[in-house]
């Protein structure tokens, strides 16, 4: 059962002063923000999103759990996915959720299917596909092109320049090249562009003034790619995923994909334990892979940060007092 957000009031865009990708370019835009500074921003927050990736992360489990966020979760889905239309993406696709269940916990399943492939499963550990490939600047291009027509604030550029930047910083890491030559494989495909550029939006629909997020969970295994039997995480994902808090977990397989560890690198503002806040909404995103054991699921909490100072643990001892049963 799930309690969705009420539908976000319209962003106010402030004025664009700095192209973000010209920043990027110029390597100004950090990819993660201080920590230290994030207690501030939650004080002007009003809008807060927590990342909790108990089963790991993967684009298209991301943007399902924003969508799952929502009163009306088709409604939103064609409202993102008319904006991305413009796009004019070289493999045709169709985008499509679904209400499963994993380990007996509810979730939305998006599908992102191509014209020339299977559908998108990159939240299904092992399961990559041959794509069409895009670089940097194509899909650079794809975001200015966005920005344009849907009249999109900076922060929403912004956000967007920074996902697509580390994603290919990584690539370029791995093949020792720069991100202007890369071809991203696997996550420079049909499907992940619109699991990052629909992830953005869907965020920028929601108002979400802030984000944090908990720590990663760390796997083992293998996962096929173009090049053959890479490890887990993949080499992308483990550059990605460098000043992250990590956690190692039994499980074998792919839990952390390079799109979402990108979304990640991207969009939090601090890796930190959920902060206070006034929970609105919880959304559950789900992978393709059935696990007996864990729910292949990734939930997200909105909320409105708490203005008030936090109490003491000395306060709080005193109001409810150790070995008390009862909260009155």
């Amino acid at each position: 059962m799930h309690r969705h957000a009420d539908d976000a009031p319209p962003y106010e865009h402030p004025p664009q002063t700095a192209t973000p990708a010209a920043e990027a370019q110029a390597g100004t835009i950090a990819l993660r923000a201080d920590a230290d500074a994030l207690p501030e921003r939650l004080r002007i927050s009003e809008r807060h999103l927590h990342i909790d990736p108990f089963s790991g992360i993967a684009g298209d489990m991301f943007l399902a759990a924003l969508l799952d966020l929502r009163h009306d979760a088709d409604a939103e889905l064609r409202q993102i996915d008319a904006a991305m239309r413009g796009l004019e993406l070289d493999d045709p696709y169709e985008l499509s959720i679904q209400r499963v269940q994993r380990c007996g916990v509810g979730g939305l399943d998006l599908k992102v299917k191509t014209q020339h492939h299977h559908p998108h499963t990159e939240g299904d550990a092992g399961h990559h596909q041959h794509h069409l490939h895009v670089g940097y600047t194509e899909i650079m291009a794809m975001v200015d092109k966005l920005r344009d027509a849907q009249q999109l604030s900076p922060r929403c550029v912004e956000r967007a320049t920074r996902v697509v930047t580390a994603l290919a910083d990584a690539e370029a890491r791995v093949h020792g090249t720069t991100r202007e030559a890369i071809h991203f494989h696997e996550v420079g495909a049909v499907d992940s562009i619109v699991d990052m550029l629909g992830s953005v939006l869907a965020l920028e629909r929601l108002s979400i003034d802030t984000v944090t997020c908990g720590p990663v969970p760390m796997s083992r295994g293998y996962v096929k790619c173009d090049h053959g039997l890479m490890p887990v995480p993949a080499p992308a994902t483990a550059y990605l995923l460098q000043g992250v808090p990590t956690v190692g977990v039994d499980r074998t397989g792919e839990l952390v994909t390079p799109t979402g560890a990108a979304l990640l690198a991207g969009l939090v503002d601090a890796f930190v334990p959920a902060p206070p806040m006034t929970l609105n909404g919880v959304g559950y995103g789900a992978g393709d892979r059935e696990d007996p054991l864990v729910p292949n699921l990734l939930r997200v909490f909105l909320g409105t940060p708490t203005k008030a100072k936090p109490a003491s643990p000395q306060s709080i001892d005193k109001r409810f007092p150790r070995g008390a049963t009862t909260l009155v």
